[in-house]
């Protein structure tokens, strides 16, 4: 009996393994048909640089996917993209050398083949621009980005030395229909030019409404009036060319690039006339005149007729004009004669040493009183302000409306030179005494 029990253990064991075995090839069969049925992982940046390298991508793609790519793939991407526009360069030169020697009635069809590449070339040249001013934007080593350049600039010029003048024509013909040639091109400009005229409207608009609105504001600053309605039409219309820029395809961090250069040479070329913008938008700023003010600048007085960004325009009491740029107005001194409602008139009568001041000071006081022009209060003051070398010097100020300011003036310097005279009281002049001592005659003998 017991040789066929240890038979039975035997069978027993092997069938067990043989049962484990088969679980663990089917479990094992079972993970590997689960692994094989989900979906493969691509890596977001590889896909990106395949389809950047794709032929026939579109253009719209090409630019979603070059965003996220470096500088050393994209110089590999634009080598892939300028071999196929040599390729195509070259298939339309042998196509145009065959019209030369084919049959009349082959040179159809021949066209048509040519016009077949150019096609594809209009597509294959616009991704390979586009991946070019990718690389320029993500900092491409600049031999890479001089050879590229220069192959985009110097290829139209090989066309032209290199075609039958006939086949430009087509070829033209065929870039003016294509819609990513001149079609897209027309298109480009005519967006430009509606972007400009709606900027020339727009601030055009903004200006008059902004001058209207700081003149009800303030009718007293009349530089904001002028200059920040100017200000504002120009940033529209920098703004419109920028946008009208994009609208057409141009690169603007290499416009913006160039107009910083012009703007740093005409700035140092014209560093005096914008010292006088910015001593326009200061005095803007501070507001201290306004037009129809009568001001004194460097020694010349007149009345603001004029206030721009630039400069300020007087006109003197004799009807001369004047002109002075902001620069010099902010730099230098500058008096407001009328900005204030009334003034204090400044008289000065110089009279002898020996005259009665008391006398002089009460018909200085009755000359102001009986003139009505000069204003109770503030009350006028009359004193020695100055004991000078040949006179004694009486102060007279009275106030006035700063309108009857120059009539009083004059009035009261003419009258009270009269009135003292009359009242015995003599106007002082410069003088010298002279004095002789004579000596002793004995004592100049010896």
């Amino acid at each position: 009996m017991a040789p066929i029990q240890l038979k039975s253990v035997t069978r027993t064991s092997i069938l067990t393994r043989i049962v484990g075995l088969s679980v663990l090839y089917l479990f094992s069969l079972f993970i590997s048909i689960a692994n094989a049925q989900q979906p493969a992982q691509s890596d977001p940046y590889q896909n990106s640089i395949s389809v950047a390298s794709e032929a026939n991508v579109d253009e719209d793609v090409l630019s979603r996917h070059v965003v996220a790519l470096g500088a050393e793939d994209l110089t590999k991407i634009a080598d892939i993209w300028q071999q196929r526009v040599q390729a195509n360069l070259a298939r339309i030169a042998e196509g145009v050398t065959q019209l030369e020697i084919v049959a009349d009635d082959q040179v159809p069809a021949l066209v048509d083949q040519i016009k077949a590449i150019n096609r594809q070339n209009i597509g294959d040249f616009q991704n390979y621009l586009v991946v070019v001013n990718a690389l320029e934007r993500k900092g491409g080593s600049e031999e890479d980005l001089k050879k590229h350049q220069g192959f985009i600039k110097g290829f139209i010029t090989e066309l032209l030395l290199s075609y039958q003048w006939s086949a430009i024509v087509h070829l033209s013909k065929d870039w003016i229909l294509s819609g990513r040639g001149g079609l897209r091109a027309l298109s480009g400009v005519a967006q430009a030019l509606i972007v400009m005229a709606g900027a020339f409207l727009v601030g055009g608009i903004l200006k008059r409404v902004s001058g209207r609105w700081l003149r009800g504001r303030n009718v007293d600053n009349e530089i904001a009036a002028v200059v920040f309605p100017n200000l504002l039409l120009w940033s529209i219309l920098v703004l419109g060319l920028f946008v009208a820029l994009w609208g057409l395809g141009v690169n603007l961090g290499v416009t913006t690039a160039i107009i910083g250069g012009l703007g740093f040479l005409l700035a140092f070329m014209l560093q005096n006339l914008f010292q006088s913008v910015i001593g326009g938008l200061l005095l803007q700023a501070t507001n201290p005149y306004s037009k129809g003010d009568i001001i004194s600048i460097n020694k010349t007085i007149g009345t603001v007729v004029d206030v721009n960004v630039i400069s300020t325009k007087l006109r003197t009491f004799d009807n001369r004009l004047v002109q002075i740029p902001n620069q010099s107005i902010w730099q230098g001194a500058m008096e407001n004669l009328s900005k204030y409602r009334v003034r204090r008139v400044d008289l000065v009568f110089g009279i002898g040493y020996s005259d009665d001041i008391e006398r002089a000071k009460a018909t200085l006081a009755q000359i102001v009183e009986a003139d009505k022009r000069c204003l109770r209060s503030p009350e006028t003051r009359i004193f020695v302000g100055e004991l000078g070398p040949s006179s004694v010097n009486v102060f007279c100020r009275p106030w006035v409306r700063t309108d009857d300011y120059w009539d009083v003036m004059w009035d009261l310097t003419e009258i009270g030179k009269t009135r003292l005279q009359n009242e015995g009281i003599s106007i002082a002049f410069p003088q010298m005494d002279v004095h002789v001592h004579a000596k002793d005659k004995a004592t100049s003998d010896s």
